[in-house]
């Protein structure tokens, strides 16, 4: 709606400068016409009655732009707003002819003293015989239909400006509530795989599974407050990696091999809360056996304004089709919402290990806003 509100703004600014500048050019033209003849002084008089002259155009305008025009451009009614439109033209009309006095001095052409001929002479021959001019108040109702069209471009330009406006904010909110969704998604099931790991951890040590409620505590504060935004800091979410890597390694013995390279400082970067943690939770969940050797290899760089995340899990069995990759997919379909083809996401599934290599464009803070 903010945008939309600039467009009305600027429309009904433009209509002031354009009134102003016309009620300031016609006072100025009557001042220099009043200074180039001799003998004359400036008759602010004769700029009032100018003024009077074109207050009418003015109450046209105003009725045609607040009140015949919306019946086109924002009821959808062409028939209404014809009649509308005929129907201040008439009155208009009408008013010209019922308030004729004499004629519009700013309208009669300018003759050099003593007429065309000289002192008292007829016009000359190329002047005889010459079309009739037209009437004085036919001039002005032609004039009041050129401003009315005028008019009803210039609000078709700025209708349309704002028909893009509500049309971009509207694809904005559709985004924000597919992202909302597709978290709201993610959560419940992050949740659900974690729990089941603090489960199996109350029954093989009762301590370990007390630190782990304080690491999942921590992760859901993250969940909550942080996640909320479209994006945040890179260092909230590897805040995050450390907390889950440190929950998953209480519970795996020391016949998993688990690695976790992560940078120290996050150079400023945003990224979409809980982008990594579902492939990481997917490479746990299928990575690691107690009766093999199973390895679970986590990285993450800022490098060239790019952030470039790997992660490498032993391969214990096909994954599943069941459905168990809601978490990957709605990642991905977040990534397409907010990056379109400006991200890089590569899988390579092959006998025993699974890699995933994804590239995302470092967006600071200030970019993101």
């Amino acid at each position: 709606m903010k945008a939309i509100r600039i467009e009305e703004r600027s429309e009904n600014r433009l209509y002031l400068i354009v009134w102003a500048g016309v009620f300031l050019f016609g006072a100025l033209m009557m001042l220099l016409r009043s200074v180039s003849l001799p003998d004359a002084q400036p008759s602010f008089r004769e700029i009032f009655q100018l003024w009077m002259r074109i207050l009418p155009f003015l109450a046209l305008f105003l009725l045609h732009n607040y009140l015949a025009a919306p019946l086109l451009l924002r009821q959808g009614k062409p028939t209404a707003y014809v009649l509308c439109t005929l129907g201040l033209l008439a009155v208009f009309g009408a008013w010209l002819v019922l308030t004729r006095i004499g004629p519009d001095p700013s309208l009669q052409p300018m003759e050099p003293p003593g007429g065309f001929g000289g002192p008292g002479g007829p016009p000359p021959d190329g002047m005889r015989g010459g079309p009739m001019p037209l009437h004085p108040e036919l001039l002005k109702l032609l004039l009041g239909i050129l401003m009315l069209a005028a008019n009803i471009g210039i609000k078709y330009q700025f209708q349309s400006a704002r028909n893009a406006a509500r049309v971009q904010e509207l694809e904005t909110e559709n985004l924000q509530r597919r992202l909302d969704a597709l978290r709201y998604q993610i959560n419940p099931h992050f949740f659900m795989n974690t729990l089941n790991n603090i489960h199996a951890l109350v029954d093989i040590d009762p301590e370990k599974a007390k630190e782990s409620i304080v690491e999942l505590s921590r992760m859901m504060r993250h969940i909550l407050y942080d996640s909320a935004a479209p994006t945040i800091p890179l260092a909230q979410e590897l805040d995050f990696l450390r907390h889950y890597v440190s929950l998953m390694r209480m519970r795996y013995s020391d016949g998993v091999e688990i690695t976790l390279d992560l940078p120290d400082t996050d150079g400023g970067a945003q990224v979409p809360p809980l982008v990594f943690a579902s492939f990481v939770e997917n490479a746990f969940k299928h990575g690691v056996s107690y009766e093999s050797t199973s390895f679970i290899r986590i990285s993450l760089a800022v490098d060239g304004g790019k952030i470039i995340f790997r992660c490498a899990n032993s391969r214990q069995a096909p994954l599943r089709q069941d459905g168990s990759g809601i978490g990957q997919e709605n990642v991905r379909r977040r990534l397409d919402l907010l990056y379109g083809d400006r991200y890089t996401l590569h899988i390579d599934q092959r006998a025993g290990a699974y890699e995933l290599l994804l590239v995302l464009p470092g967006q600071t803070e200030s970019s993101a806003a």
